[in-house]
C-alpha cells in the first residue's frame, strides 16, 4: 500500500487545493460548472424538412462531461425534449471522445466546449407560425468531485416558406464534419488467448495515409477494458488493434464502437469511424506495430513515445536512430572500453595500402554478432509466444518479464552481476590472432562484452524492438552494432583520430554505474504500468521476482570461484522466483485469492438512511459515512486504492465502526440533504462519527489507507471504543 499511496501522491497534491476550498465553502453555490443553450442550423423551416438542433455544452475549465459510454464511470448527457405536436427529435449525434484517465481508470468525454446535434423532423401538417421547441439537458460534470447538473433550454423557430440559414448553421456545419463517419471497409475481431480481442478494420489504403496512431471506444461497458492500453498495427489499408477483454469477459456477435485515427499529436486532424466488427474464429494478420499507440493520453506502451516516429516506419526509423546512439555511448564501457583502445593502438602504425580493411573486418564482426543476438531472441521469442510474449505491453507477464531484464541490466552495471565471462576468453584468444580475421574477431569480442551493458537511448530502442516483428528486431540490432562499431571503424580510415580518445581511467567504472539507474528508474516505470494492469497482486509479483533476481545476484558473486555444480544455484533461484512470479501474476488474473489476503477482508457496508445513521449514534456506536455514486471517478479510485483492503476491514471490525454507504448514482433526498448539510454540491463525501456522539470528521475528497487508518486511530484515541448494544 506505500507503494500505490506513492503512484497517487501528485494527484493528491493537485486536489488538496480544490478539497480544503470545497471543504470551507459553507452553503452550496449556486454557480453552475456547464453553461447550456440550444440552436439549430435555421431560423425558419419548410414544413416536411429536417432541422438540426444543437446542444451546445460550455464547459468550466479543469471539468469534463461523458460520452455515451462514458468508460470506467459517469453517465452521457440526456435531453428530454418537449416538442409541438407532429415534430419527432432523433437520437444524439455524439462527437469523437477524448480519453481522461484518473488513476488506474479511464473515462471517455470532453472538455472545454461539446456541441450535441439531434435531427429534427417537421411534419408536413405543421401549421405555419411559430414554434417552440424546449429541452431538459441532464449531464454529469466531475473533477474532483462529480455535480450532477441540468438545464432547461428553449429555441423558437418559425415553420414557413424560407428556410434561409441561421447565425448557428456555420458552427452546426464545422460540428457535423467532425462527426464519426460509417466505416469505409468491413471490420472483424476474433477472441484470443489471455482475455484478448483483436479488431481488424480496413480501409482504402489512402484513408490510412499519414495515420500515426489509433484507437477504439468502445459503445458499450462491458467488453473491452477501458483503462488497458491498446497496441496498433498498421498496414497497407488495414488497422490491428490488440484489446484486452473487459470485466464482462463478453464476446458479443458483433463488437460496436468508434475507431479514430490520428496523425501525430493534432487533435484536429482525428477522424472517426463508426463500426460493428462481426465476431470470427480466426486472427487478423499483424501489419507493422504502431509503438505507443493507443494508449490513454499519449501514455506510450512500450519504449517509445506515441507519435514521435511519424508513420510507422518512421517509428522504427526512429527506433533505430536510438538504437545508433545507445550504440555509440556503449563504447565507453569499462568491458568495452580497453579492448577497443588497445585495437585502436594498432592504426597509429604505418601500413601499406591503410587500415580501411582491419576496420571493415572489425565492423563485420560486430555486425555478424548483433545480427546473431537479434536471430536468438526471435527465435526465443516465438518459442515463448504461448505464453503470452506475443501480447507485448499489454500481457501483464510480458511487463514483468521486461521490468526484471531492465533490473538485471541495471545490476550488472552496478557491478552486481556479470555475464559472458566464459565467452570473453573464447573471444579474447580469436581476437589475438593475426591478420583481418584477429580483427574480426575483435569485434566478436567486443560485442559479447557489450551484451550486458545498456546506455541511454539503448533501453528504449532495444525494449521497442522486443515488441516488434523479427525483420524489425533485426533492423535496430544492426543499428546498434553500426553505432557501436562506428568509432574503431572510423579509427581505421582516420588513425590521427586517436588523439581525441580519452584514456582509460577510473571515469568508466563511473560512469558505467551511473547508467545503472535509469535502468532502475525504468524497471519502476514497468511495475508502475503493471500496478495498473493487475492491481496489487501484480506489483506483489514484480516485488517477488526483483528480489529472488537481486538474491541469485548475490548468491552468484559469492560462489563465483566454486566448484560448476554450486554455481548453478544462482541462476536456477533467479529463473524459479520469476516463474513463480510469472504464475502468481497468471492466478491474480483469472480472479484466484491472492496470498495472504484472509477471508472476510471486504468491508461489510450497510446502506445509508437517516434513520439508520440516527440510531447508531443514539447507540453511540463509531459510523463511517460514503457517499458515493456509480458514476464517480474519484468514488472509484478512492474505493480501489483506499476502501478495498483488509487493513482497513480489519480496523473497522475491531473498533466496531459501521460502514454506511449512500449511492447518489440517481437522486436521493436523504443523501442530498447530507451533501447539503456538510456544504457540499456532489460525491464523494466521506465521514467519520466518533462514538458517544462526537463531532463528525469530513475526511478530504482524495483518500488513502494511511489516511483512513489514521483518522480511526485518532478518533479512537480520544473516544473509548463503544461495545455494540445488543451485538
Amino acid at each position: 500500500m506505500a507503494y500505490l499511496r506513492f503512484q497517487f501522491v501528485s494527484v493528491a497534491l493537485i486536489v488538496a487545493v480544490f478539497s480544503m476550498a470545497e471543504a470551507t465553502a459553507g452553503p452550496l453555490s449556486p454557480r453552475r460548472h456547464v453553461t447550456v443553450d440550444l440552436v439549430a442550423d435555421r431560423d425558419t423551416v419548410v414544413p416536411g424538412e429536417k432541422l438540426t438542433l444543437a446542444v451546445r455544452e460550455q464547459i468550466e475549465p479543469g471539468w469534463h462531461t461523458y460520452w455515451t459510454n462514458p468508460g470506467d464511470s459517469g453517465e452521457p448527457t440526456a435531453i428530454d425534449w418537449t416538442l409541438p405536436d407532429g415534430v419527432t427529435a432523433g437520437a444524439i449525434l455524439w462527437p469523437i471522445p477524448h480519453t481522461i484517465p484518473i488513476g488506474p481508470l479511464v473515462n471517455y468525454g470532453y472538455e472545454n466546449e461539446l456541441v450535441l446535434l439531434t435531427e429534427a423532423k417537421i411534419p408536413e401538417s405543421a401549421p405555419k407560425g411559430n414554434l417552440t421547441i424546449a429541452g431538459r439537458v441532464r449531464y454529469l460534470v466531475c473533477k474532483d468531485i462529480c455535480v450532477p447538473e441540468e438545464a432547461q433550454v428553449s429555441l423558437n423557430v418559425i415553420a414557413g416558406e424560407d428556410g434561409a440559414p441561421s447565425a448557428s448553421a456555420s458552427l452546426i456545419e464545422n460540428v457535423r464534419k467532425t462527426l464519426p463517419l460509417p466505416l469505409p471497409g468491413q471490420a472483424t475481431y476474433s477472441a484470443g488467448s489471455q482475455d484478448t480481442l483483436r479488431l481488424a478494420a480496413n480501409f482504402p489504403p489512402a484513408e490510412l495515409k499519414g495515420v500515426t496512431d489509433a484507437r477504439f471506444f468502445p459503445a458499450a461497458w462491458g467488453p473491452v477494458s477501458n483503462s488497458a492500453p491498446q497496441q496498433v498495427h498498421i498496414g497497407d489499408g488495414v488497422v490491428v488493434l490488440d484489446l484486452k477483454q473487459g470485466d464482462t469477459k463478453e464476446t458479443p456477435p458483433a463488437l460496436e464502437g468508434v475507431l479514430v485515427l490520428s496523425a501525430g499529436k493534432d487533435l484536429a486532424a482525428r477522424k472517426g469511424f463508426t463500426l460493428a466488427a462481426a465476431k470470427t474464429a480466426s486472427a487478423a494478420a499483424l501489419p507493422a506495430a504502431v509503438p505507443g499507440a493507443g494508449a490513454p493520453d499519449g501514455a506510450a506502451n512500450g519504449g517509445i513515445a506515441a507519435g514521435s516516429g511519424g508513420t510507422s516506419i518512421g517509428g522504427v526509423a526512429f527506433a533505430a536512430l536510438f538504437a545508433f546512439l545507445g550504440g555509440l555511448i556503449l563504447n565507453l564501457m569499462p568491458c568495452v572500453f580497453p579492448v577497443l583502445a588497445l585495437k585502436a593502438l594498432s592504426f597509429s602504425k604505418p601500413r601499406t595500402g591503410g587500415h580501411g580493411s582491419q576496420g571493415t573486418a572489425y565492423l563485420a564482426g560486430v555486425l555478424v554478432s548483433f545480427g546473431i543476438f537479434g536471430i536468438i531472441i526471435a527465435l526465443f521469442r516465438q518459442s515463448t509466444a504461448a505464453l503470452g510474449w506475443g501480447f507485448q505491453f499489454q500481457s501483464p507477464e510480458f511487463v514483468l518479464i521486461l521490468a526484471v531484464l531492465f533490473f538485471v541490466m541495471g545490476l550488472s552495471l552496478s557491478g552486481a552481476v556479470s555475464f559472458g565471462s566464459s565467452l570473453m576468453s573464447v573471444g579474447d584468444t580469436l581476437a589475438r590472432k593475426p591478420g583481418l580475421s584477429g580483427y574480426f574477431f575483435t569485434g566478436v569480442l567486443a560485442a559479447i562484452a557489450a551484451t550486458p551493458c545498456t546506455a541511454p537511448f539503448m533501453g528504449a530502442a532495444v525494449g521497442y524492438a522486443m515488441t516488434q516483428p523479427a525483420p524489425v528486431l533485426l533492423i535496430i540490432l544492426l543499428f546498434l552494432g553500426l553505432g557501436f562499431a562506428l568509432p574503431v571503424f572510423g579509427l581505421s580510415l582516420i588513425p590521427s583520430m586517436q588523439r581525441v580518445l580519452p584514456k582509460p581511467g577510473a571515469w568508466m567504472e563511473t560512469l558505467k554505474q551511473v547508467l545503472a539507474f535509469p535502468l532502475y528508474a525504468t524497471a519502476a516505470w514497468l511495475v508502475w504500468v503493471l500496478s495498473l494492469q493487475a492491481g496489487s497482486d501484480g506489483v506483489m509479483a514484480a516485488a517477488l521476482a526483483l528480489i529472488g533476481v537481486a538474491f541469485a545476484a548475490w548468491l552468484a558473486d559469492k560462489t563465483a570461484f566454486s566448484a560448476l555444480a554450486i554455481k548453478a544455484i544462482a541462476p536456477a533461484i533467479g529463473i524459479a522466483a520469476l516463474i513463480f512470479a510469472l504464475s502468481f501474476i497468471g492466478n491474480a488474473m483469472s480472479g484466484a485469492p491472492a496470498a495472504g489476503i484472509a477471508k472476510g477482508g471486504t468491508l461489510k457496508e450497510e446502506p445509508y438512511t437517516q434513520a439508520r445513521l440516527e440510531t447508531l449514534q443514539a447507540e453511540g456506536r463509531p459510523v463511517f459515512v460514503n457517499l458515493t455514486a456509480a458514476w464517480c471517478i474519484t468514488c472509484k479510485v478512492n474505493e480501489r486504492i483506499a476502501l478495498k483492503s483488509s487493513a482497513i476491514a480489519k480496523a473497522f471490525q475491531a473498533r466496531g465502526i459501521v460502514y454506511l454507504k449512500g449511492d447518489w448514482t440517481r437522486q436521493n433526498p436523504e443523501i442530498g440533504a447530507l451533501l447539503q448539510k456538510f456544504g457540499r454540491a456532489g460525491v464523494p463525501l466521506y465521514i467519520f462519527y466518533p462514538p458517544d456522539g462526537g463531532e463528525p470528521r469530513v475526511l478530504p475528497q482524495l483518500l488513502t489507507e494511511g489516511l483512513v487508518l489514521d483518522e480511526i486511530k485518532t478518533q479512537s484515541a480520544v473516544s473509548p471504543v463503544p461495545t455494540a448494544k445488543g451485538a
